[in-house]
């Protein structure tokens, strides 16, 4: 250990000058002893001790400065202290210490120091100059700590504080009693107290009174056994409002384990409620009536099925179809249509109990689940339903009216499950259709029957043309006078391996319904030019082949390409193709019918109006047509005979194709008197049993050569 002054020259090793009295020996041992026992306090002392001269030169370190800075005794003696200064050191900082020791004063400060091996630490540094008695400064003497740990303690603590009160979560700081003695600016914002409100309060003031005593039961168990408790709480503000929050508690305890505190954080999930709300909404119900949709229909019906099985009680399901809503949208627009729907379920909600759910499935479809409700119970609300939803809605000037179409099925009786019920309510809505409309039908076990058979036969016609089971029949066209063939129509049949023989009024609709109409009638197109051509390549008479056309296949864009294709292929002038349309296929797009008739026309194929005079038909009809051919329809001929009324109408379209300049042909006919009464009538073809049934090929062709023989000799 050095002592604060160097020795002086001429002094041997001893320490001692050389010669001189014995009293000058004894205070010189007594200054170095005194020295010694300086030396030694401050070595023992626990901060850093470092002396320089006036011009700062280091004379003296102690054993804790050592210690501090890495730095030894040697190293530093006559260095400078700003040895220990490095990048981080504030230059702000060391410019002060130097100005106050430039004048003579004291200076106190925290530095960020350099240890020898470049590790930083924060030196809290106090230098105190030292003046003789003349006033002259001689030395400064420096005290210095490490103040690292203090420092990152205190900047936890601040940075904790400004964690707290800047947190975007609410927090609360309660005692073991529970009161509040601590609380940030979120949790003011959120609960809208101010903090000296609730400080010493308890957390019992925030209450919503929604939850019930077992809860908070159960929140205080959880927290003292497993020291924290999570989950969704409703609470209440200062204003009364009630709203819910995400809540984190936590239980702060000692090293004995002891309760010192409890730490709460929680946030408004208002939002979030809001939007998982929003979410359910989109889920379940229908955007635009806000109703239940198809999924939560089929929820809440298995839930009052499961019940109705539990207590024995019947359940009703209604299938409710408004009848040529279509019209609506068509003319009217779809905004006027869809402010009708939203009337429409506004007027039935309230005349349907609350346990009753009335759900919207489709564009104008609607389905009702009614518990504890028999076929009695069914029948009052279905006639309650006809008369509120033919009630007139009036919308934009315009009195609407729409009628529905009821179906019921009922729990246990029609079936056991959800999916069922459904399905044989939906039946019966057709059922009701088919009665005319503005009704109801309840499910019976023919529809069950006919429902069974429609599904057979729909999944057996994907593969009917695959596996060869379709054919077409011919059946002549003739004049009404002689009966001579002058045309023939291509008449589509299924011939099923196990149903036997399928009708076209059984199967057309299932395939126009299930897209598979595309494929058959090209068939049947392509199939009846082949026979066309194959009969003119055999010698037969010039012939007329008639060929029916679905609505589905007259909305295809492509048709007109499509038998322009087909005619080419079999080398078959169009003038010989007549296209059979009925006059009900063109009301779901006057226009667009219009421009594909007329672009049939303009490749010279004949068209002709088929069932005319079963319904209405109007000037417009015919002229949207424009068809060669009226056929009168079988309905017509059958009663012609008996009476002068169907001869009349007869005559009268006779009449008005003659003015149009089409010819006429009869469907239907089957006797004598019937032949006799339309030739009166003045109708120039026929077609039916009486000239010849609808027959094979081969047995058509044997038919006309039959026909064509001179009579014999």
């Amino acid at each position: 250990m050095r002592t604060p002054h160097p020795a002086r020259p001429g002094m041997e090793d001893t320490g001692r000058p050389a010669g001189g009295d014995a009293e000058f020996h004894a205070v010189h041992d007594a200054v170095l002893r005194l020295l010694k026992l300086h030396q030694n306090a401050l070595d023992a002392i626990s901060q850093g001790v470092l002396i320089t001269d006036a011009n700062r030169r280091t004379t003296y370190v102690n054993a804790a400065f050592v210690e501090l800075t890495g730095y030894s005794a040697e190293e530093m003696i006559g260095s400078s202290c700003a040895l220990l200064q490095g990048p981080g050191t504030s230059a702000d900082t060391v410019q002060a210490m130097r100005a106050a020791l430039d004048r003579g004063e004291p200076f106190h400060a925290e530095l960020l120091n350099y240890r020898k091996d470049g590790t930083p630490f924060w030196n809290e540094l106090k230098i105190v100059p030292v003046h003789a008695d003349d006033g002259t400064l001689t030395q400064f003497v420096g005290v210095q700590r490490d103040v690292t740990a203090r420092r990152d303690a205190m900047n936890k603590l601040s940075l904790a504080a400004r964690v707290f009160e800047q947190s975007n979560e609410a927090l609360a700081i309660a005692d073991v009693d529970g009161r509040f003695v601590a609380v940030n600016d979120a949790f003011t914002r959120i609960t809208g107290y101010a903090e000296h409100e609730v400080i010493g309060q308890n957390p019992r003031l925030l209450k919503s009174g929604l939850h019930d005593d077992d809860f908070y039961h159960r929140f205080w168990q959880e927290l003292r056994t497993r020291g924290r408790w999570e989950g969704e709480i409703w609470n209440r503000r200062k204003d009364g409002t009630v709203y819910p929050e995400w809540l984190s508690v936590g239980r702060v305890v000692d090293e004995a384990g002891r309760t010192l505190n409890y730490v709460a954080s929680f946030s408004d999930i208002t939002a979030r409620k809001h939007a998982e709300e929003n979410v359910r909404r989109l889920a379940y119900y229908d955007p635009l009536t806000g109703l239940p949709n198809r999924a939560l229909l089929q929820e809440r019906a298995s839930q009052a099925l499961q019940i109705a099985v539990r207590t024995g009680e019947p359940v009703a399901l209604m299938f409710l179809d408004l009848d040529h809503f279509k019209n609506v949208n068509d003319t009217l627009g779809h905004p006027i249509g869809d402010r009708l729907l939203v009337a429409l379920a506004q007027r039935m909600r309230p005349a349907l109990r609350d346990q009753d759910t009335l759900a919207r499935v489709g564009g104008d479809e609607f389905v009702l689940v009614l518990p504890s409700t028999d076929a009695t119970g069914a029948s009052y609300v279905a006639q309650k339903l006809l008369q509120i939803v033919q009630e007139p809605v009036q919308l934009d000037g315009h009195d609407l009216t729409v009628t529905p179409s009821i179906g019921v099925a009922v729990f246990p009786t029609d079936a056991a499950d959800y999916d069922t019920l459904f399905a044989f309510a939906d039946a019966a809505m057709y059922r009701a259709k088919m009665s005319g409309r503005a009704t109801f039908s309840f499910y019976t076990a023919e529809m069950q029957a006919q429902m069974a058979r429609t599904l057979r036969v729909e999944n057996a016609l994907r593969r009917a043309l695959e596996r060869d089971e379709m054919q077409l029949h011919y059946q002549p066209q003739c004049q009404a006078a002689d009966g001579r063939i002058v045309g023939v129509e291509a008449l589509l049949r299924w011939q099923h391996p196990e149903l036997g023989w399928i009708g076209p009024a059984e199967f057309v609709p299932l395939a126009e319904t299930n897209g598979q109409i595309a494929v058959i009638g090209r068939w049947v197109l392509d199939t009846a030019l082949r026979q066309l051509r194959a009969w003119q390549l055999a010698g037969l008479p010039p012939l007329r082949m008639a060929v029916n056309l679905s609505a589905v296949q007259l909305r295809q864009p492509g048709l007109a390409e499509l038998v322009g294709e087909l005619l080419r292929r079999h080398e078959v002038d169009p003038a010989w193709l007549e296209l059979e349309l009925t006059e009900t296929m063109a009301w779901d797009d006057p226009e667009g019918s219009a421009r594909q008739i007329a672009r049939l026309r303009a490749m010279g194929l004949r068209i002709a109006l088929d069932d005319f005079g079963a319904g209405y038909t109007s000037f417009s009809h015919l002229s949207l047509f424009q068809a060669g051919t009226l056929k009168i329809d079988r309905s017509l001929v059958a009663g012609i005979e008996r009476g002068s009324h169907q001869a009349s109408v007869v005559a009268a379209i006779v009449n008005l194709a003659r003015t149009l300049r089409m010819h006429t042909v009869a469907e239907g006919v089957e006797t004598p008197g019937q032949r006799e009464a339309l030739l009166a009538a003045g109708c120039e073809s026929a077609q039916g049993w009486l000239y010849g049934r609808p027959m094979p090929a081969e047995a058509f062709e044997a038919l006309i050569r039959e026909r064509q023989a001179p009579p014999p000799g």
